[in-house]
């Protein structure tokens, strides 16, 4: 059983001991469904998922409710675990031309780098969050990008909930770019970007080692405390450090990087990730990826291949997903298609399954609440009317956290107001 300091288990075993009727009023049953537990129990047919609180109570087939819960009938349906975007900056970007709007990334001037919070841009009523929750997307990994350095910032785990308490893990990751995107960053090449890079794991490390020495040595000045602060975390293994890189010379850069200052590391990009699949998937680095990537669209992506996600399962690395172009933010909504696609290519079903729900989870630290459907795990279910990776099929409720999600966006409140253009209460020019 996992630890709950919050000790959310113990008050909802209160509340049924004491009051039954309340803590039924929060229960729900979604009964008779094709449930994939994305678990070693695989997929249980007319399998039934129980929800009491925030929590999952049961899952399997037959299961009895207890009390009166709301009786959710999936016959026909597909349940799922909430889907989890991997990687987008979704709530901090509104408005991708808009300064205003784009919380994503510094001028170049701006002196931080790793120090940046991204918690701290987060906007959790963003339009594109009902967008996103709509196509079964419960959870996402929200990230600032490297701009003024290679370093982008701390990323953190946020559900779509909307709410003000949307933020379920901060500083999840530390973000950074090497490859071509680093060289960008790094006096356009690649030797500048890796040497900031490991100069900065270099100060890291002394600081990590003796904080109060580190502050005294005017030598190291030169470089942001805040950011060497940042970045302390990561050395002392505390701290997921997300690097992107393409090229299949980089990727084993990266590799070697994780065995010389023992981090816990994860690769975002990886177009020629399949040529060292072996080495990744030994080297216990997760590869989060667009399974849609097939044309190099500059050099360090002449490898790229539909069948990417497949090689990389096959050799044994952790995959997951996320759309590396106008998706990033704005239609991280399309992640079942993406997933979808990389079954066209390939990937085992259930592994794409993992891929959008478990594997992410993991991959970011919360894989012990989160990612399958297993008692004790949040609530996160989505079910859908159909196969969850054919572009046809839609969410027919999405639950997060226990509780059952809107599933109407600004696009939807649009086309309903506008929809009887005879009534009275619309503006004179939508008026017959």
């Amino acid at each position: 059983m996992r630890t709950d300091p919050s000790g959310r288990l113990f008050w909802l075993f209160l509340c049924v001991l004491l009051s039954p009727s309340i803590a039924l009023a929060n229960s729900v049953a979604i009964m008779n469904g094709t449930v994939h537990t994305v678990t070693d129990a695989g997929v249980i047919e007319d399998g039934d998922v129980l929800i009491e609180g925030d929590i999952i109570s049961g899952v399997g087939g037959n299961l009895r409710p207890i009390g009166d819960p709301q009786i959710i009938d999936a016959e026909g349906k597909v349940v799922t675990p909430g889907f989890f975007s991997a990687l987008t900056s979704i709530g901090l970007e509104e408005i991708s031309i808009d300064s205003e709007a784009n919380d994503t990334r510094p001028d170049w001037e701006f002196p931080l780098s790793a120090a940046l919070d991204g918690t701290l841009g987060f906007n959790p009523r963003s339009t594109v969050i009902p967008v996103t929750r709509v196509a079964g997307v419960t959870r996402a990994f929200v990230t600032p990008i490297p701009a003024a350095n290679v370093f982008g910032g701390q990323g953190f785990v946020a559900d779509m909930s909307g709410t003000d308490n949307s933020v379920t893990k901060p500083w999840a990751a530390q973000i950074a770019s090497a490859g071509s995107g680093g060289a960008y960053l790094a006096g356009n090449t690649r030797l500048g970007a890796w040497a900031i890079l490991t100069e900065h794991l270099d100060r890291a490390r002394l600081f990590a080692a003796d904080p109060t020495a580190y502050r005294r040595d005017e030598r190291e000045q030169r470089f942001s405390l805040s950011d060497i602060q940042a970045l302390a975390p990561v050395i002392n293994n505390e701290q997921l450090l997300l690097i992107g890189a393409h090229r299949a010379d980089d990727l084993r850069r990266v590799i070697a990087l994780k065995a010389e200052y023992q981090v816990d590391v994860a690769v975002f990009g990886g177009a020629e990730a399949w040529r060292v699949a072996q080495e990744l998937a030994e080297a216990a680095i997760p590869v989060i990826l667009n399974p849609l990537q097939n044309l190099p669209s500059n050099f360090e992506s002449l490898g790229s291949t539909l069948e990417n996600a497949a090689r990389l399962n096959a050799a044994g690395a952790v995959i997951a997903f996320y759309d590396s172009e106008i998706g990033f933010t704005h239609n991280a909504r399309l992640l079942p298609q993406l997933a979808g696609n990389a079954v066209a290519n390939g990937l085992p079903y259930e592994a794409a399954m993992a891929a959008v729900t478990r594997n992410p989870a993991e991959i970011f630290g919360v894989g012990d609440m989160l990612g399958s459907l297993a008692p004790e795990k949040l609530a996160d279910v989505v079910v859908w009317d159909g196969d969850p990776f054919e572009v046809t099929s839609r969410p027919e409720m999405v639950i997060i956290a226990g509780k059952i999600m809107p599933l109407d966006t600004r696009q939807t409140k649009l086309r309903d107001r506008y929809r009887d253009l005879t009534r009275g209460d619309l503006p004179p020019a939508y008026r017959r």
